[in-house]
């Protein structure tokens, strides 16, 4: 039933399955470009603009320290971690993830530093950033978008999150509540050992426990259509974190921060990390939406990155050659 009617809803889709028919768009836009890869100029400080193999430590070691949380940037080879910095206990949980990775893939909640030794036998040679775990209430993600030839960009889209959780009703194990939600459904042979400890207990009435504290979609958090948090203040905001990154154009900014009156004076928050083209005009997820108008909505921002991408093609920047891009696109697909 629970595969059913995820089934019925697009937000659960493959991606594949879901953007279908973007592909015939892309392939009208690249008509008129006559480039096949005309979006890898948008961002032209990103590697392919964003839209694949882009390590995150390239731009967010550009970002002031106090922008971002405490980052170690990390490298294994041959099965051997090359250097690991003196982290104490006091820092954990901590989160470890690819460099260059999206959709929340391969992004593990690291408790304890032999949990991290356990992580990093598991994981496949790689460069990957570990991060403090930053414990602000709220998280969302900001979609901006600005033309080269205008000095001020705009907020496209904002995305307010909610966790997946559970409460306790004192008749049923927190691993029978955690299998009637339809958000993690995909992923309770994971959580099930993730929750070994506590998958058979009886829950406890009342008591509230977060399933999956990653903000991803794929694993389980809500997304909702927060555009009604767009201001002026908020804008001006966005526009300042933008101009620390000469060259990017289009992506969206995937922030913690405490509360909303406090992001817009650009107060208590922290930038997790930022996407490039790639990034999705994530509002469309809000169980509320409908397929037509998330179609729409795609549409459109993909026709403002074929226009950020041909101002950028008049000033000279060249987009990647098909073959070269093709071949990382497959690499990045095998990982």
């Amino acid at each position: 039933m629970m595969r059913f009617m995820r089934l019925l809803r697009y937000e659960f889709w493959p991606f594949w399955v879901f953007y279908f028919p973007t592909y015939f768009y892309w392939g009208l836009l690249a008509f008129f470009s006559r480039r096949t890869t005309y979006f890898t100029t948008a961002n032209p400080m990103m590697n392919n603009g964003g839209a694949v193999n882009v390590p995150k430590s390239s731009y967010l070691f550009q970002l002031p320290k106090e922008w971002i949380p405490e980052t170690y940037l990390l490298e294994k080879q041959g099965g051997e971690l090359l250097e690991l910095p003196p982290i104490t206990l006091k820092k954990f949980p901590m989160i470890l993830k690819p460099d260059s990775g999206e959709r929340g893939k391969g992004v593990i909640f690291v408790r304890s530093r032999n949990h991290l030794d356990e992580c990093f036998q598991a994981v496949p040679d790689g460069r990957y950033l570990l991060q403090a775990y930053c414990d602000y209430p709220q998280e969302t993600g900001i979609l901006f978008c600005k033309f080269p030839s205008q000095p001020r960009g705009k907020i496209l889209s904002i995305t307010t999150k909610a966790f997946c959780e559970v409460t306790g009703d004192g008749k049923q194990t927190w691993g029978q509540l955690m299998a009637q939600q339809l958000r993690v459904a995909h992923r309770l042979v994971f959580l099930k050992q993730e929750w070994a400890a506590d998958w058979n207990r009886l829950s406890e009435p009342n008591k509230t426990v977060l399933v999956e504290p990653i903000g991803s979609h794929n694993r389980g958090t809500k997304f909702m259509d927060g555009r009604d948090q767009i201001s002026t203040a908020l804008t001006t905001t966005i526009n300042h974190w933008a101009d620390q990154l000469p060259g990017f154009y289009f992506g969206r900014f995937d922030i913690k921060f405490q509360s909303w009156e406090e992001l817009a004076q650009g107060k208590a928050f922290k930038i997790i990390e930022i996407n490039g083209v790639n990034a999705e005009p994530t509002h469309i997820y809000d169980p509320r939406y409908s397929i037509f108008q998330a179609y729409k909505d795609i549409f459109s921002h993909m026709k403002i990155i074929y226009e950020i991408s041909r101002e950028n093609l008049q000033l000279g920047i060249q987009p990647k050659p098909l073959v070269p891009f093709l071949i990382e696109l497959i690499q990045a697909a095998r990982r």
